[in-house]
């Protein structure tokens, strides 16, 4: 069979340092539809439930994020023709017990100056004169499929205890990006870093064309260790990227999360200064194919036998692969799972495609390995 082309998978390991640096969890860029949001706060409650943060932590970041990610389905607009980029665009950066929300959307640009309006007016009131407006504007304002006129902005100030930073940035001269981070935490608690270097909105903008420019909607950065690899699977069950798709597709996919995870939390190196297994899913989809992609710190002595037994089994047809298959499996020894190889043999049959992949080096005992499995929709 012939190879697949060459795929840049630099902007993997990037992103993945940039993820550790950042200290972004996770990310979804994409329409913000309603199965969508569901999904997405089911996904958020999935992984607060996983944190080791307080009972009243979660529950105050849960609502901010709940008001956010509703706030995006309110009032992004999907027009009739596309402009350059109209995609939504959420993700949660954390250190300890101090949390940053961002999130960006398409509005029109008459909008802007109302929005900027109330924006500036929340920031200048402290926490008793915001429970006063607050109680203001919802004596005073009509609900309606818009929200009621910035009472979520406002409680979302109250909640988080810090001013609203916000961005415009102009698409066309009838579209601009709307672009806000909210910060929750005690940040003079001296246990984090100082905000104006944990959190910003230029991050949110890069994160975004990133993601965009490799047809990514997914992406999730944290240590897969252990039970946490098979928490995973539930998560992004929740958050039903997939829903159209026939059944067999969707099955196919759980089953080649599952090794991508178990690669993961089996085989990662525990880099210093990672604190664990870490490693990057990011999930997507490209005309009719969906795309997974996992990428992960490994021994450098693991190298030559992951690169020769890719190149391998990315060579054999489907029968040879079978037969591979079923040879490994009645080999008694499974002494090194790695070198053992089935989980890849297993992903190269449910996906019917060649594997691409990438070995990068980090220093002289590790290097970022990277894989990419393709799955017809």
């Amino acid at each position: 069979m012939e190879q697949p082309a060459a795929i840049d998978h630099s902007f993997i390991y990037g992103l993945f340092k940039d993820m550790i640096k950042y200290n972004i969890n996770y990310g979804y860029r994409g329409l913000f539809t309603r199965a969508v949001t569901d999904g997405f706060i089911s996904f958020a409650q999935s992984i607060f439930d996983l944190a080791d943060v307080s009972r009243k932590m979660k529950k105050r970041v849960f609502y901010i994020l709940v008001e956010c990610v509703q706030n995006i389905t309110r009032h992004q607009e999907i027009p009739d023709e596309e402009p350059p980029e109209s995609d939504g665009i959420f993700f949660i950066q954390s250190i300890d017990e101090l949390y940053n929300i961002s999130q960006g959307n398409l509005i029109v640009n008459d909008h802007i100056d109302s929005l900027k309006e109330k924006l500036d007016n929340i920031n200048k009131l402290d926490k008793d004169e915001l429970k006063a407006y607050y109680q203001t504007v919802l004596r005073e304002t009509v609900i309606s499929s818009k929200g009621g006129a910035g009472l979520g902005l406002i409680e979302i100030a109250r909640k988080s205890g810090h001013k609203i930073r916000f961005r415009f940035d102009p698409v066309d001269n009838k579209y601009s990006y709307f672009f806000m981070d909210t910060l929750i935490g005690d940040t003079a608690a001296g246990k984090s870093s100082p905000a104006a270097d944990f959190y910003g909105i230029d991050i949110t903008r890069d994160l975004m064309n990133i993601l965009g420019k490799h047809n990514l909607n997914l992406v999730y950065c944290s240590q897969f260790s252990g039970q946490r690899a098979f928490d995973m699977l539930d998560i992004i069950e929740n958050l039903k990227l997939n829903k159209n798709q026939k059944y067999v597709v969707k099955k196919r996919i759980f089953s080649v999360l599952v090794e991508m995870l178990q690669n993961i939390s089996q085989h990662a190196a525990d880099l210093d200064g990672l604190g664990g297994k870490t490693g990057i899913l990011l999930v997507g989809s490209e005309e009719n194919t969906n795309k997974i992609i996992t990428g992960n710190i490994i021994c450098n002595e693991e190298e030559e036998f992951l690169r020769n037994h890719l190149n391998h089994i990315n060579r054999l047809n489907n029968e040879e692969l079978e037969n591979l298959f079923v040879e490994k499996l009645t080999d008694d020894d499974f002494s090194n799972p790695l070198k053992h190889g089935m989980g890849l043999i297993d992903m190269r049959i449910k996906s019917g495609k060649p594997l691409t992949h990438s070995i990068l080096p980090v220093n002289d005992n590790f290097s970022f390995f990277s894989i990419q499995v393709t799955i017809d929709h």
